[in-house]
This record gives C-alpha cells, sequence and structure tokens, in this order.
C-alpha cells in the first residue's frame, strides 16, 4: 500500500507495507558543553574539540570529550554535514563508552545520530551497540546542549 502525502510545498510517497512508528520518551542523555578549539582543516572543512558535562539515565553524570569535522555544503543547500567522534567516561574515570555520530544543520542547530561501542560491564554497558538520536543548539560563543534518544 503506498499512501500520498500532499502538504504545503511538499509531495511524500510513503510505503506502509513496513511501516514503524517510534516514539520519543525523555532523552536519556542531557548533556552542556563548548567548543574548545576551532581550525580549518581544508577548503570548507573545520575541525573542532569539544568538552562537555552530562546525565545518563537521570542521574548518571559523565564527561564527554571528542571532535568533529564539519563540511560546509554550500550553494544550493547550505548547511553543514558533520561527522564526529567521542568518548564518554563516567566521573569517576572506571567506565568508558566510544561512539561515531554524524549530523546535518547548520551550526546553530543540528540533528543526528551516534553509534556506541563499549567493553563496560557496569553503568555504561547499556551503551554497547546502542544507536541514538539526537537534537543540538550551539550559541555564538560555542557553548552547546544537546539531547540523546535511545532509537528502539
Amino acid at each position: 500500500m503506498l499512501l500520498l502525502i500532499v502538504g504545503t510545498g511538499a509531495t511524500s510517497i510513503l510505503s506502509t507495507t513496513n511501516a514503524q512508528s517510534v516514539t520519543l520518551e525523555d532523552p536519556y542523555f542531557v548533556e552542556k558543553g563548548m567548543v574548545t578549539t576551532q581550525k580549518e582543516i581544508a577548503p570548507n572543512i573545520t575541525q573542532f574539540t569539544f568538552v562537555a558535562n552530562g546525565t545518563l539515565n537521570g542521574d548518571l553524570e559523565v564527561t564527554d570529550t571528542g571532535k568533529f569535522e564539519s563540511i560546509s555544503k554550500g550553494e544550493p543547500a547550505p548547511g553543514l554535514l558533520t561527522t564526529k567522534h567521542g568518548i564518554i567516561t563516567t566521573k569517576d574515570g572506571s567506565e568508558m563508552a566510544n561512539y561515531t555520530g554524524i549530523d546535518v544543520g547548520n551550526y546553530t542547530d543540528y540533528q543526528g545520530a551516534s553509534a556506541y561501542s563499549t567493553n563496560s560491564t557496569g553503568k555504561l554497558a547499556f551503551l554497547n551497540n546502542m544507536l541514538g538520536i539526537y537534537k543540538g543548539e550551539t550559541g555564538e560563543s560555542g557553548n552547546f546542549v544537546l539531547r540523546e534518544w535511545h532509537w528502539k
């Protein structure tokens, strides 16, 4: 079965044969951080490093550090395509999880997905092989807020 949706300025065709619904509840990860360095590494490519403090599952305090590279897409579709690599560490430093992400948007408003891996058998074990989707906002000073939901 196909479903045709026509709205203001857009037409979409959706196949409902294998349709799945997704419900996003409260984010499992919320962090606040800042960009610590920024340098142009090639035309239209900028590399950033960042540090953030966050909370997983409402009460587990973590630190998130890493880097990302943004590629300016230019005209006719302005915006950024960003790849990100980071490490989430428990506050006491006893556990770590790695992740790789990709997002689209612009410098102030973006959304994307992160894929996690960890050898942890403790508090961060739930992140192993998990996919999260996120929404972030960055201010002019480089401070950001990111909220992430578990893709189930």
